[in-house]
């Protein structure tokens, strides 16, 4: 691998959302370590305070967590406003909170379930990201602002359809939202992320091997990542990468992106 980069988000304060565990853990992780002061979101109060006293020891920042539940637009409310208290300016948002709906097809499927999925993967992303580009442009901060969406956001289908209806719905919030608030000096993005090792991945994988008594857990992980194009599944740490890099000086001419991160897996 040639070439090296390091980022260092010292005095530079981010809310990562649905951040204690599997990816937005491991961005909240990454801008730690890189020095950044972090807010640690999720609905569960122990996670909370439990990943936030953990992520406190990775850098010189400041690490603190907020529960809120992003499906409720009161709780995004006061938890932009209790992030900005704390940290008095907020210069990076990192949508990361999803639900992944277990329906079947999409007849199957209840409208109370594609309530759900669209109030936490869609709307919250969108109200949270007006909240703070508030918060940025009252303060004249030129900040960033970095949505989650998904290849199961393309022309796919599987038994996942509101789920990539949902990030369907996310690239085309990136897209419009972006134009408008480059004018205001901020930058949205996106990463859309394919296959990666997360708790609910190896869940399913456990899950799978439980059916099938010749193979682990394991076995069947590797051959997932063995399957991707780069020769291996992806961890929550390219996602932080990815973050770092876009939320840095060194991407400030890079606005309304969909930044793949799969592992080559976004070619087949």
């Amino acid at each position: 691998m040639s070439g090296h980069a390091e980022f260092d988000y010292r005095g530079e304060s981010a809310i990562v959302t649905g951040s204690t565990k599997g990816i937005g853990r491991g961005i909240a992780a990454g801008l730690a370590e890189a020095n950044a002061n972090v807010v640690v979101n999720s609905r569960t109060e122990s996670d909370v305070r439990e990943v936030a006293e953990e992520l406190s020891e990775h850098g010189t920042g400041e690490v603190i967590g907020i529960t809120a539940d992003m499906g409720d637009p009161q709780e995004i409310e006061r938890l932009v406003e209790r992030a900005a208290d704390a940290f008095g300016e907020i210069d990076l948002l990192v949508n990361n909170a999803a639900i992944w709906p277990r329906e079947g097809t999409l007849v199957e499927s209840s409208i109370e379930q594609w309530d759900q999925a669209m109030d936490v993967n869609v709307r919250a992303q969108y109200y949270a990201s007006k909240l703070v580009a508030e918060h940025m442009i009252e303060h004249d901060v030129a900040g960033s602002i970095i949505n989650h969406t998904s290849q199961a956001g393309d022309r796919r289908t599987d038994s996942f359809g509101l789920y990539g209806i949902s990030k369907t719905a996310i690239k085309g919030l990136t897209w419009r939202m972006a134009q408008e608030l480059a004018e205001e000096g901020i930058r949205m993005n996106a990463i859309s992320t394919d296959v990666t090792e997360t708790y609910q991945t190896r869940h399913e994988a456990e899950m799978e091997a439980a059916a099938d008594p010749d193979r682990t857990a394991e076995e069947i992980l590797r051959a997932r990542g063995e399957a991707r194009p780069i020769g291996r599944l992806g961890q929550p740490e390219d996602l932080a990468d990815a973050v770092l890099f876009l939320a840095s000086e060194r991407a400030s001419y890079v606005v309304g992106d969909i930044l793949r991160v799969s592992g080559g897996g976004n070619l087949e």
